[in-house]
């Protein structure tokens, strides 16, 4: 069985908690909180900046120099997808740009991000890949599952919803999906159950973070 058909059957439970979130079925619904929203674009935004650190550093522990390449696409992707939220969707939705770039990230954001860059600085490449694969993976699968059931009628957050079925994204994924495959198939016994552990810890920070923003979570201490 190839190591991304476990993996995903491992966070089975993980993936329909997060279509069960309210923050999800609001979403579709179009009845999500604007406050919500601004305060998930903004975070999503500071993410987006610390995730492309993640992928240079995979870019450069990449065994082979197409990988190497595509990572470094992929990097490039996330910025360019932070400036679009930054100049398109923050207009869109009422963020004023110096207050997104005063914010901070929410324990939530910085954890994820950390726990990324720690596996990212650390680990093996195939670990890495597998830690960084819940981001694209469950994104676009839950990204479909909210296009196909959105209500397109005046749904306020449509345009963010069309962004999800992107077909260069989904490619990024289906690309990400191969290269873990095929370094767990050279992966020792060890480095599999990294790699399984690092992909099961990121999945749960992807229902963490949707959580953590429909929460508006701050700071308790301050």
């Amino acid at each position: 069985m190839q190591f991304s058909v476990r993996a995903w059957k491992s966070i089975e439970n993980i993936y329909h908690s997060i279509l069960a979130m309210p923050f999800v079925q609001q979403l579709e619904s179009g009845s999500l909180n604007k406050e919500v929203f601004q305060h998930y674009m903004i975070q999503d935004a500071l993410y987006l900046g610390e995730f492309a650190r993640v992928l240079a550093i995979i870019s450069a522990k990449a065994p082979q120099p197409d990988m190497q390449l595509q990572f470094a696409s992929s990097v490039r992707e996330a910025i360019v997808v932070e400036r679009m939220l930054h100049e398109s969707f923050f207009t869109e939705f009422g963020i004023v740009p110096e207050h997104a770039l005063a914010a901070e990230p929410t324990p939530t954001c910085l954890n994820y991000n950390n726990f990324l860059l720690a596996t990212a600085y650390r680990d093996s490449f195939a670990v890495a890949v597998a830690a960084v694969l819940p981001c694209f993976w469950i994104y676009a699968e839950v990204g479909k599952h909210i296009y196909q059931k959105a209500s397109t009628e005046a749904n306020p957050y449509q345009k963010w919803i069309d962004t999800y079925v992107d077909a260069d994204f989904e490619a990024s994924v289906n690309y990400v999906i191969e290269v873990a495959n095929r370094a767990a198939e050279k992966a020792s016994l060890n480095e599999i159950k990294l790699m399984e552990q690092a992909f099961y810890r990121a999945s749960q920070f992807e229902w963490m973070f949707w959580d953590s923003s429909y929460r508006l979570e701050k700071w308790q201490v301050v």
